[in-house]
């Protein structure tokens, strides 16, 4: 069946005017996150893994629920607010970046998914969030690349294993690296929606580094 782009783009228009967005915190219409939602979220107080940073803690309930609605409801519009609070609640981590880079961008690489889940979900949530994140750089200094890193194999997701150990395993060699003149010498951020006991992030951090990277760090919306 053929896909009639401009068709999507009158349903959304459409359903923006029907159903305008409100704040996921306090419903104020026309309020994606309203500002005052956003000074009440409980920043990140658990310890993440070496070179991953988390900027919100994931047991409040407000950015839970946006990342929930992001990632099973469609809201696409949540990872691209997500993405400009990540931004700027780590300017100054990129700052650092920057000076480290001497001129060249800072590569942006979203945590893949698999073929499968993103045909079943429609996009990859890590990416919205990293355009996001982008879009709100200085020109020239961020520079997504979703063409760095795949997910070869289907595991069971990371929500549905409690157990750190078995979390660690799954995640193991499901990565692989292309494009690797691209990733030597570069400096490289990650980014996630969530990250719990980091395996993902650290396995992908580990390769990347494998294939020449010169730093590496992940940036989470949430831990």
């Amino acid at each position: 069946m053929k896909s009639f782009p401009y068709l999507k783009s009158i349903k959304k228009f459409l359903l923006d005017i029907l159903f305008p967005a409100k704040c996921t915190g306090c419903r104020t219409k026309n309020e994606i996150l309203c500002d005052n939602c956003i000074l009440k979220i409980r920043p990140a107080e658990r310890e993440t893994e070496r070179d991953i940073i988390a900027v919100f803690d994931y047991r409040d309930p407000v950015i839970k629920k946006a990342i929930w609605e992001l990632k099973y409801y469609h809201k696409r519009y949540l990872g691209e607010k997500m993405g400009q609070l990540l931004y700027e609640s780590l300017i100054e981590e990129i700052a650092d970046l920057k000076t480290e880079v001497a001129g060249r961008s800072i590569y942006v690489v979203p945590v893949p998914i698999s073929k499968k889940k993103t045909h079943a979900r429609g996009y990859n949530q890590a990416l919205i969030i990293a355009r996001g994140f982008c879009h709100f750089g200085e020109p020239g200094v961020l520079e997504l690349k979703n063409n760095l890193v795949i997910k070869k194999i289907e595991t069971t997701p990371q929500a549905k294993i409690t157990n750190r150990k078995r979390r660690l395993q799954n995640v193991r060699g499901v990565f692989e690296t292309i494009n690797p003149d691209l990733i030597r010498g570069r400096t490289i951020i990650i980014i996630d929606d969530v990250t719990t006991t980091g395996g993902t992030i650290s396995e992908i951090i580990k390769i990347l580094k494998k294939a020449g990277a010169k730093k590496v760090i992940g940036f989470t919306v949430a831990h």
